[in-house]
């Protein structure tokens, strides 16, 4: 569902070259994704730009929530995107920030949801900061319907109850 919250005025253009051939334009941009009947996930944003060749929405002002089995959210937020309405993939990029409802926080430049997978994944360099426990590397996957964080290369991880451990893994 597409709702906009206010009539299309100034034109706050996300990449000036693509919004000149958008389909459609639109300003403070609200986007529900359903799937049998139970909220997946919501898209704010300030601006967007819809191009029917290619089926992409361009998003300036990124806030998007996506939410858990366990009713978990994780608050996504970043200042550019684009969100592929075939094969429901949103990418947002420069400034990325994630905080889930259970304490977790992730920064990173670049992540990607994919819908099919219910899967946040980048292969830019993380840190991701919780409840006794820091972790920074490169690459990393979340699967949010089993609650996993994987971080793929050049780990480490603080644990930090009374400073118990500081464990490095080197790639592989």
């Amino acid at each position: 569902t597409w709702q906009t919250l206010s009539p299309s005025g100034e034109k706050k253009n996300l990449i000036q070259e693509e919004n000149s051939t958008a389909d459609l334009k639109l300003d403070r941009v609200h986007y529900t994704e359903t799937r049998e009947g139970v909220k997946e996930w919501e898209l704010n944003a300030a601006s967007a730009s819809y191009f029917k060749e290619g089926n992409t929405v361009v998003f300036n002002d990124v806030r998007a929530t996506f939410f858990g089995k366990n009713r978990e959210t994780y608050v996504l937020v970043g200042e550019k995107g684009k969100f592929n309405t075939e094969t429901k993939v949103i990418e947002v990029f420069d400034g990325v920030k994630i905080d889930s409802s259970d304490g977790y926080r992730l920064r990173t430049q670049s992540l990607k949801y994919e819908a099919d997978r219910r899967e946040l994944s980048t292969r830019d360099p993380v840190e991701m900061n919780g409840p006794e426990i820091q972790v920074k590397g490169i690459g990393m996957i979340v699967d949010l319907d089993r609650q996993r964080v994987r971080v793929l290369r050049q780990v480490t991880t603080v644990l930090s109850p009374g400073g118990i451990t500081h464990y490095t893994r080197s790639a592989m």
